[in-house]
């Protein structure tokens, strides 16, 4: 199989299993990255599951883009089997960047394939520095000047944390196509020995300031004295606004079972529990 072949495949899994996400929520719930049923339920399927779901047809057709126009390039310079360890491994990385950084924040929950896709563009960038991508789909600028500035977009959003966007997930995705672009093709470090260098120093640079989000040992990120919170979501990587309201909700219920008991509840409210428990 080439790669050309794997990049159409695994751009119509991610259009089928996103198009399903996008009309079950049971579905997209289940499989969805969520940091409290990672670590407490240890629903592991989830790290690779949710690279196969996006929040909106949006973010699936910017990530598709990427992944057909960087991926068919890759398709010159490696083999289908490099390939498939270059998405892969880049996947997961982008997840357990998110991971660790957002570990207390057990309401943080992320979809899309983001983490893979930026390992596919990092390697690009420095398999062919000289390329050009169009920013914004019009302005022109060379590969290599576009991979610094979205590493250093990315330190800067993971430290203040005040979008909407799964930097994390992008760095760690990144950081393994730089490193995996290197395994593939050690001469590239000497070739291109400055652009390697920035590429995996400016994301080191997270390890020295420590993003808000991995400040509180809270399962929520406080934003006032009294009342808890959800993280922000990612667009990128998240994503139903529903989420902590179904966990008040469910709250709320349990809260009068526990003060007046299981009967205190109509027959839809018991429905509803059910539902919310799951």
């Amino acid at each position: 199989m080439s790669v050309e072949i794997l990049v159409y495949l695994l751009i119509g899994a991610n259009v089928l299993f996103s198009w399903q996400g996008f009309g079950n929520s049971a579905l997209f719930d289940k499989y969805k990255f969520r940091i409290g049923n990672i670590l407490s339920g240890k629903e592991y399927i989830r790290m690779f599951s949710s690279a196969f779901l996006h929040g909106d047809m949006t973010h699936l057709l910017v990530n598709m883009i990427a992944l057909y126009s960087f991926g068919l390039a890759m398709g010159y310079s490696i083999s289908t089997t490099q390939f498939v360890i270059l998405y892969g491994v880049s996947l997961l990385a982008g997840n357990f960047l998110s991971l660790f950084f957002n570990k207390h924040n057990y309401n943080y929950s992320a979809v899309g394939a983001s983490g893979a896709v930026s390992g596919v563009v990092f390697a690009s960038v420095l398999f062919y520095p000289d390329g050009t991508v169009l920013l914004f789909f019009i302005l022109p600028l060379k590969t290599w000047i576009f991979g610094i500035l979205y590493l250093l977009y990315s330190v800067y959003g993971m430290n203040k944390q005040n979008d909407n966007i799964g930097h994390e997930a992008h760095l760690g995705g990144a950081v393994a196509g730089v490193l995996l672009a290197l395994a593939f093709e050690p001469s590239l470090a000497m070739k291109n020995w400055w652009l390697t260098a920035a590429l995996l120093i400016i994301p080191l640079i997270m390890f020295f300031i420590k993003p808000k989000g991995a400040q509180s040992g809270n399962r929520f990120t406080v934003f006032n004295d009294n009342e808890p919170k959800r993280t922000k979501r990612s667009i990128d990587d998240l994503y139903y606004n529903k989420e902590f309201e179904r966990e008040k909700e469910l709250n709320a219920l349990l809260d009068r079972v526990n003060e007046f008991g299981i009967e205190s509840l109509s027959a839809a409210e018991k429905t509803r529990l059910q539902e919310l428990s799951k």
